[in-house]
């Protein structure tokens, strides 16, 4: 008895944390890095706006992930699995904006050396 008892907590204990972590709306990236070889002045601009908007959006969703686990108690039972999968959704999100910083900075050396 007791062991169901421990798996709906469990089991509670996720869908309260799911349920706090899922107000972070992830950022999506809607726009295409431009070539850096090839891109107008016109297209770089349009692209450097377009990473600052993804860059600044990323940022809000870290400090929503940061925020939402502030919310939730340490006392919890199962509140280690919690922060583990706010760390998880936090390192995947810098991992996304690392490897879309790295592509901008790519074109932006492409475009100099045109």
């Amino acid at each position: 008895m007791k062991s169901i008892i421990s798996i709906v907590l469990l089991i509670g204990s996720l869908g309260y944390a799911q349920l706090t972590l899922a107000r972070c709306d992830y950022p999506k990236m809607n726009f295409v890095i431009p070539n850096g070889a090839t891109a107008t002045m016109e297209n770089m601009v349009a692209g450097q706006t377009n990473f600052k908007s993804y860059n600044a959006d990323m940022e809000a969703y870290l400090d929503c992930l940061d925020s939402e686990l502030s919310k939730v108690s340490k006392k919890l039972d199962n509140y280690q699995g919690i922060k583990s999968l706010s760390d998880s959704k936090y390192n995947a999100a810098i991992d996304q904006l690392s490897e879309a910083a790295n592509q901008w900075n790519e074109t932006v050396r492409a475009y100099k050396a045109q």
